[in-house]
Order: C-alpha cells, then sequence, then structure tokens
C-alpha cells in the first residue's frame, strides 16, 4: 500500500481510537437481536475550490481512492461533492463498514495488486513533477480535513430502496399502537 493512501485510511481509523470502547454499547442500543446489525460509518470533510478541484479530484481517483473503493470491508462508499447550500468548496467522503474493526482492516490483495499496476511515478521518471504537484496540491486541502465516525442503527434505515427495518416506532415499543 502507498504511504499516501496508508495515511488516508490510517487518518480515518485513528479518530475511532477515542470512542472504541462506546462504539459496542452504542452499537447494541440500535438494533440487537431483533433487527438488522449497526453499521458504522466515516465521515471524511475537507474543502477543495472549483479551480483546483480539475488536478485534485484525478489525484484523488488515481492515489488516494481505490484503498477504499477495492477494500472487501467497505460495504458502501461515496465521493460527494457540493450542490447546494453554504460552501460550494466541500468534499465529502463516506464509507460503511459492518464492525468498527473493519475500519482499520487491511485491504489485502485487491489494493496490493491496484498499486502495483499504477505505481506513483519516482522521481526522474516521467510525470514524476506532475505527480508532486497534484500530490501537494491535495494535501495541501486534505491536511486540514476533518473526520467522524457514526454508528448508524438500521432497523429505521432505507437501503436501495428497501427498509431495513419498521416504518416509525414499533408497536411493542412505547405508544406505539394500542395504548
Amino acid at each position: 500500500m502507498s504511504d499516501l493512501a496508508r495515511r488516508f485510511i490510517v487518518g480515518m481509523g485513528v479518530v475511532g481510537v477515542g470512542v472504541w470502547s462506546a462504539a459496542p454499547a452504542l452499537a447494541q442500543q440500535g438494533g440487537g437481536d431483533e433487527g438488522p446489525e449497526p453499521r458504522v460509518m466515516t465521515v471524511t470533510t475537507f474543502d477543495v475550490p472549483w479551480q483546483d478541484r480539475g488536478e485534485v479530484f484525478p489525484f484523488m481517483r488515481k492515489y488516494v481512492l481505490p484503498t477504499t473503493q477495492l477494500n472487501p470491508k467497505v460495504i458502501n462508499f461515496r465521493v460527494m461533492i457540493h450542490n447546494w447550500g453554504s460552501d460550494a468548496s466541500q468534499v465529502v467522503i463516506a464509507a460503511e463498514y459492518a464492525r468498527f474493526e473493519d475500519i482499520q482492516a487491511e485491504c489485502g490483495q485487491p489494493c496490493d495488486d491496484y498499486e502495483k499496476a499504477h505505481a506513483a511515478p519516482k522521481e526522474g521518471e516521467d510525470g514524476y513533477d506532475a505527480f508532486v504537484q497534484a500530490r501537494d496540491l491535495f494535501l495541501k486541502y486534505y491536511g486540514r480535513h476533518r473526520d467522524e465516525i457514526y454508528v448508524s442503527f438500521m432497523d429505521g434505515a432505507r437501503v436501495e430502496g428497501t427498509m431495513m427495518g419498521t416504518v416509525g416506532l414499533p408497536e411493542d415499543q412505547g405508544n406505539g399502537g394500542g395504548e
């Protein structure tokens, strides 16, 4: 795994160390045996001005994102850009995992194969200067990123058009029906 990709993955996971002991307790509140297991979501945000996206995004797609896209522990993955609201430069990277431990799991063979086929140019090789310029621009913006880790309770989620649990409060909890 490339050093840059490793720093990206570790950066996303390091935030979770502080909530490591809280995550299992939080996860048990949401689903338990009665519904789908909770999921863990990592959300990384940073700002990239429009004028630099043409250089930063291709770099991200080639050297940064594949380590998450190919990771077998990642259930869902999205890169979102601002469409409407207060900050047009915002970029959001969200990944969904089945368990908290999966955040720091090694990608393994899929990433090793990709990185071997798409190695960054070395100093003196064609494309090295362009690589360094794009890398430095990416790091300029990513260096101020923010990481968050959330537990997503699946008993009220809707995934790909399908409800994962019930709509509203289940009847056996509180004033859910006939009381």
